[in-house]
């Protein structure tokens, strides 16, 4: 009989292994093998991926999972069923901590336990001659069959001697248990530093051989006996478990009649749309009875029933829910139950493209949450139905390629700027290191430069794709009739609960039902955006009626004015926005549509067709009423659909089966749907000729085509947002810089955005500034947070003894007060830099030079320990110390405190000499065109010798808004450096780089002014 290796960690065993989960059955394969197991440490998250991995490689796969105990290694393999349920359970319970012996016994049914001989304490003791046999023996009884493993331990002849001398004696069957933790014997340094990776330990070298690996069968056979090998494949026989089956089922929702499901789902639907409509007509009638047939045949009732159920739990708890996403927008079921508020009917969305009843899968409605709120929903769900039938799904953390020359670096101790370079010189890091290495020129010469170089990748290239550590899919929630630790491994964790061990993309095949509850941060910025209207004198608005289709939301988004709206904030959607000139809602949903890989090159035809430029042609008159809203050009799915049933007397169904088999590249169903396609289009009056040239325009723009129900939905949102960034713009950039870092360039050209409408930041202020971002009389007030450094828990002690006792009188007032929550002298420098004491005196050298003073009153008045204790000597308040203010150095020390300016610029002391340029501010060159001027100072000035000798410069320069790095290539870096000194004020003129749109590359540069000397 051959030999099957029945004890492998995969990945999923995290840094225990050096074996990616669906690489073990191909292994497994070229060494012969015809079955192999996975074994994983405690866990049994690799096995879907293992098992289609092992369909592919025509091997049969085998399942167990190993329990360490403190009485020895247990290698439990599944011999059915009720043993994978067992095993469900146990890897349950040893994320809780709880996997002992007494766990173990109680679940062994089902299960084959292997002992691996050198992993069992007692039987060390008894070998040594100091252990009890009977005790040995209770160890293993209560198991239905168990064998003692023999470990592959070629070092250790004379301990397995005595092994197989103890196996006969005793009568125990001994099975050939190699533990195989990576490929080949030459891969054992994958092993040392994943524990390295793991332990945060340091490794020297860099080349080990090991005895973990895929044995061959030479090797097999010369170092086990042929019953021990023989064994091996007795046990694999006797698993008969397959994983890949139905397992889920959809949970029933109990509702207040006591009717039926869809006699329930029925009523409230109706009852819903009423609602909505005032009225039901014919039209929406029919569209509801159909939908909620097809939904009652698939069985679905309890699921739309289950959506709409928590939706409405967070809409009558004020947690706000977006507007819908996805195909489920198509839905008019879901409108009227609430759980969307986009009407399918109005803007011509398709039931089918979200449920297709010849398309037999698991529907799925996504809704978006606020953000910060999302976890309540879950919460709720977890209340109603049981901790035991709602689960978060797991999501594998892996290493990336990146991350992988980070953890070599580490380990090793490479030089950290050399491991920069070789990360900066990857040019696609959704790749493997080696395809890297074959695709990309400069990736490819920096390596073979250097044998240091091809070593560290080398290394790095051995862990990536490894599992790294277990998280949780940001959106995913199963929901299960049964408890779902009897029928998919489940890991509990103290802060969110059950987490499902399969991955969201194995879920569907076993039937389980994955809901997409997503956390929106632009929910978030609207609900915070709507209580600072109300908090600032402004009506109570219901985010429900914001409008979307409001003109002079369509015109901000046209001017391109669009930081902190959903979808449009990136320099690309910038540029197709001012090319496109939406002009209505309609518009703002095709550009959301378009602006994707494929669909992008229809932009510019999209533009000039819109704009009168070019004349509208429809490929049929016929599909004039589908196309005319995207002026001929093919944008949705949607339209492809129509597309079909008018030319061709599809049906809807039969429709999203051809956009299926188009997106999917389905060569045989796509031939027979082709021929299909063609003889309709005959059948209905057209050339066979026709119906060809109409399928090859669907078949090519299908594939782009996108979900017009998930567009229209988005769009809502965004105009949305629009709405009341046009409406209450104060409130909105306080609302969207609240959730930005103020270190991060999206933070500093929003404000930039923000000043061209005239908007202004106001200074932190200890007697002013709140725990956030808020607007007031045309001003965005920063909170104390926003200071760089500066310590939160001492911003919120300043608010808090503030709101307590009132405003701050000055300096010493300040310093006194606050010395009972140990504020420093260097927190107060920071407070004085950014201005936030400006309240207190107006001039900052002044305080500067009086903050010595201001603690030593403190230290008199309230000694060490911060408490009055001196109040009764009417110790006199010191007077400030006056001193000169220097604007320049308060701009830089604000600048460094905040990392921009508020108060002001330098280069306003220019004002004349920059009067006649069409100058761009920094925060805004990522959007501009051609040669950029712009004024800056320039903060850094680095050189650096190229491999031609030449020496080039790369530039920090600044300006109110925000920083930017430029080069100066060798020929204008020459003519220029002179004047390119630091803390200089020039007009710059500058470009972006061909090659890549985030850098800028200088192109002449003037000093301004004799002061600038």
């Amino acid at each position: 009989m051959a030999f099957v290796p029945l004890r492998i960690y995969s990945g999923f065993s995290y840094l225990q292994s050096g074996l990616l989960a669906e690489k073990i059955p191909s292994l497994a394969k070229k060494m012969g093998y015809e079955s192999v197991a996975i074994t994983d440490n405690a866990s049994l998250s690799g096995y879907a991926p293992f098992a289609h991995a092992a369909k592919d490689a025509n091997i049969t796969p085998i399942y167990g999972m190993e329990a360490r105990l403190s009485e020895g290694t247990f290698t439990l393999i599944i011999k059915n069923e009720g043993g994978y349920r067992n095993l469900c359970e146990l890897s349950l319970l040893a994320s809780q901590g709880k996997l002992d012996y007494k766990a173990l016994i109680a679940h062994s049914s089902g299960l084959i336990a292997l002992i691996p001989t050198d992993e069992c304490p007692l039987l060390d003791k008894i070998l040594l001659g100091e252990g009890d046999i009977l005790e040995f023996r209770n160890l293993l009884a209560p198991f239905e069959e168990s064998y003692l493993g023999l470990s592959y331990l070629p070092e250790k002849g004379g301990y397995v001697a005595k092994i197989r001398n103890f196996a006969k004696s005793y009568s125990y069957s001994l099975v050939a248990l190699p533990h195989i933790l990576y490929p080949k014997k030459e891969d054992a340094i994958v092993l040392s530093i994943v524990k390295a990776i793991a332990n945060k330990s340091y490794l020297e070298g860099k080349e080990e051989i090991g005895t973990q690996y895929f044995l061959n069968h030479e090797e097999i056979s010369s170092y086990y006996n042929k019953e021990e090998i023989d064994l091996t494949s007795l046990i694999a026989h006797k698993s008969t478990f397959n994983l890949i089956r139905k397992r889920g089922k959809l949970l029933h929702y109990e509702n207040p009649l006591g009717i039926s499901s869809d006699e329930y789902l029925s009523s409230l639907a109706h009852e819903g749309l009423s609602k909505r409509l005032g009225s039901i007509n014919e039209e929406y009638e029919k569209r509801l009875t159909y939908e909620l047939s097809v939904i009652a045949k698939m069985g679905y009732s309890d699921y739309f029933l289950i959506v709409a159920d928590y939706v409405n739990y967070a809409k009558n708890n004020g947690i706000i829910v977006g507007p819908g996403r996805g195909s489920g927008a198509g839905s008019l079921v879901s409108y009227a139950l609430n759980i969307v508020d986009v009407d399918p009917i109005k803007f011509d969305l398709l039931f089918e493209r979200f449920l297709n009843p010849d398309r037999q899968s698991m529907p799925d409605i996504d809704v978006d949450f606020s953000d910060l709120r999302r976890e309540e929903v879950v919460e709720y769900m977890q209340r109603k139905y049981g901790k035991d039938r709602v689960a978060h799904v797991l999501a594998t953390q892996t290493i990336g390629a990146k991350e992988a020359l980070s953890d070599i670096g580490r380990v090793y101790r490479y030089r950290e700027n050399e491991i920069k370079l070789v990360k900066d010189r990857i040019q696609n890091p959704f790749i493997s290191l080696r395809d890297d290495y074959r695709t990309s020129k400069s990736f490819r010469e920096l390596i073979d430069s250097d044998k240091y170089y091809l070593q560290m990748v080398a290394l790095a290239s051995k862990i990536e794709g490894l599992p790294r550590q277990a998280s949780i899919h940001a959106a995913g929630i199963l929901l299960n009739a049964e408890p779902l630790e009897e029928v998919i491994p489940i890991t509990d964790s103290p802060e969110v609960g059950y987490i499902g061990n399969l991955e969201k993309d194995y879920l569907e095949e076993q039937g389980f039902l994955k809901m997409d509850i997503l956390g929106l941060r632009n929910l978030s910025i609207i609900e915070e955006c709507l209580s600072l209207i109300k908090k600032n004198g402004g009506p109570s608005i219901d985010y429900r009626s914001i409008p979307y289709d409001d003109h002079k939301a369509i015109s901000l988004i046209a001017s391109g004015k669009t930081m902190g709206l959903f979808q449009l904030e990136s320099e690309g959607m910038k540029r197709a926005i001012s090319t496109v000139k939406p002009a209505s809602f309609e518009d703002v949903a095709a550009l959301l549509a378009l602006f994707r890989p494929g669909p992008m090159d229809s932009i510019e035809t999209y533009a000039r067709r819109k704009n009168g430029q070019e004349m509208v042609r429809y490929p049929s008159s016929e599909l004039e009423p589908v196309l005319k809203g995207t002026y001929g050009i093919i944008v949705y799915q949607e339209q492809v659909m129509q597309i079909a049933r008018i030319y061709s007397g599809f049906t809807y169904s039969e429709a999203d089966l051809l956009r299926r088999a188009i997106s999917k590249k389905n060569a045989e169903k796509l031939m027979s749907m082709k021929d299909k396609f063609i003889a309709g289009a005959v059948a209905k009056g057209h050339s066979e000729k026709s119906g060809e040239a109409i399928f090859n325009l669907i078949e090519r723009f299908a594939d782009y085509g996108f979900n017009k129900s998930h567009a229209v939905a988005y769009a809502m949102l965004t105009c949305q947002m629009a709405y009341l960034k046009s409406h209450y713009p104060e409130e909105f950039y306080s609302a969207v810089l609240n959730y930005l870092p103020t270190e991060g360039p999206k933070f500093k050209t929003t404000v930039s955005e923000a000043k061209t409408l005239s908007l202004r930041l106001a200074l932190p202020d200890v007697n002013y500034s709140s725990r956030r971002f808020y607007a007031k009389d045309g001003k965005i007030r920063l909170p104390l947070t926003s200071i760089k450094n500066f310590p939160s828990i001492l911003a919120k002690d300043i608010i808090d003894e503030r709101e307590e006792n009132g405003l701050y009188k000055d300096l010493f007032d300040f310093v006194l007060r606050l010395k009972k929550y140990r504020i420093t002298l260097v927190n107060v420098v920071k407070l004085i830099d950014a201005g936030a004491l400006d309240s207190l005196y107006p001039s900052r050298a002044s305080l500067r030079a009086s903050v010595s003073l201001a603690f030593t009153y403190a230290e008199m008045i309230c000694g060490e320990s911060g408490q009055d204790a001196l109040l009764a000597l009417d110790i006199e308040k010191p007077t400030i110390v006056t001193s000169n203010d220097d604007k320049a150095i308060n701009l830089e020390a604000e600048y460094e405190a905040l990392g921009m300016m508020v108060s002001g610029t330098p280069l306003s002391l220019y004002e004349e000499e920059l009067k006649g340029h069409n100058l761009t501010r920094l925060g805004e060159v990522y959007s501009a065109r051609g040669i950029i001027e712009t004024a800056a100072i320039i903060k850094s000035v680095r050189s650096h010798r190229t491999k031609k000798g030449d020496i080039m410069g790369f530039l920090s320069i600044y300006d109110e808004d925000c920083d930017l790095n430029i080069v100066a290539f060798s020929d204008v870096y020459g003519r220029l450096f002179p004047d390119l000194k630091e803390n200089r004020v020039l007009l710059f003129k500058i470009r972006k780089d061909d090659k890549r749109a985030d850098n800028f590359i200088l192109v002449d540069a003037t000093p301004l002014g004799d002061k600038n000397g």
